[in-house]
């Protein structure tokens, strides 16, 4: 009778370690994004990311309310007020998967981090990019206390 329960305790964290999700963000201490309405955001490409994740990062803040231009080069323009930078990270099971995105808000003037968030989804729990990217960007602004245009997550 004690094998079974341990075999069934055992079965059922394997079955929930695969169901793992994080969503997270933290505002820099003495930083803010009052003024993002306001500045000229630019979304520099990840030199790995061979899915152009910038592209859908800019898309995103453009129609949660806070308009950003793409860059494909490490060339931040003159007139950029907060530079994105994101790391992806993919993984293999039956299928790449985008398991972490982490992405941070700069100031583009001196390069000090504004606030950083990031979604984490393992393979039972996994989205689409274009879903975690939303999250990661909603969670930011929620933990900024800046106003964004709510989206439907389907």
């Amino acid at each position: 009778m004690k094998v079974i329960k341990t075999l069934m305790l055992l079965s059922i964290l394997f079955v929930t370690t695969g169901c793992v999700t994080r969503l997270e963000a933290t505002v820099s201490p003495g930083q803010s994004l009052t003024n993002l309405s306001k500045g000229k955001i630019y979304v520099q490409h990840f030199t790995p990311d061979k899915r152009n994740l910038n592209y859908i990062i800019a898309d995103k803040l453009s129609l949660l309310g806070h308009p950003a231009t793409p860059l494909d080069s490490n060339e931040v323009p003159e007139d950029a007020d907060v530079v994105i930078t994101y790391v992806d990270n993919w993984q293999w099971d039956m299928t790449n998967y985008l398991i972490k995105i982490k992405i941070d808000f700069r100031n583009a003037e001196n390069k000090q981090l504004i606030v950083t968030g990031e979604s984490f989804r393992t393979s039972l729990a996994r989205k689409d990019p274009d879903y975690m990217i939303q999250e990661a960007l909603e969670k930011i602004f929620q933990e900024a206390g800046i106003a964004y245009n709510h989206l439907s997550k389907g």
